[in-house]
């Protein structure tokens, strides 16, 4: 009756192991931080863009009641919930027919800082990216 008997691990197999590791994980670490910040701009940019729809369209349902400047700002900035609410973001709005703003279009545009969630793409790109987002609407009468 023969024994058999598992051959013993070679000690070089375990460095060599470390070794492969330890080369592929900053390559592994720069693809996953780029694929972060990719999707904290992205969620960003689409915040950004819904918060400037929503501020075009208190515009152009509500020229009759309240139509001010102010009072779009007031309704984008308390409808917002993202990261850049109430600092940092640029807010423009334009009537094309600034006589009678019961009448033609509205311009709302919005522009904000967003700093990276990373500091991968921060040292490629610098500390912060700006984000805009332009809407036109026809005003309702």
């Amino acid at each position: 009756m023969k024994i058999h008997r598992k051959p013993e691990k070679d000690k070089r197999e375990d460095g060599q192991a470390m070794v492969e590791f330890a080369l592929i994980l900053p390559i592994f670490l720069l693809i996953l931080c780029g694929i972060i910040d990719f999707g904290w701009l992205f969620y960003n940019q689409l915040s950004l863009n819904n918060a400037c729809r929503e501020g075009a369209r208190y515009a152009v349902v509500n020229t009759a009641e309240d139509a001010s400047t102010q009072a779009i700002i007031n309704h984008i900035e308390n409808s917002t919930t993202t990261v850049f609410a109430n600092d940092g973001v640029d807010i423009e709005i334009i009537y094309t027919a600034p006589n009678d703003p019961t009448s033609g279009d509205i311009k709302v545009t919005l522009e904000a800082e967003i700093s990276f969630f990373t500091p991968v793409l921060s040292t490629v790109m610098g500390k912060e990216k700006t984000i805009t987002s332009t809407v036109i609407m026809k005003v309702e009468s």
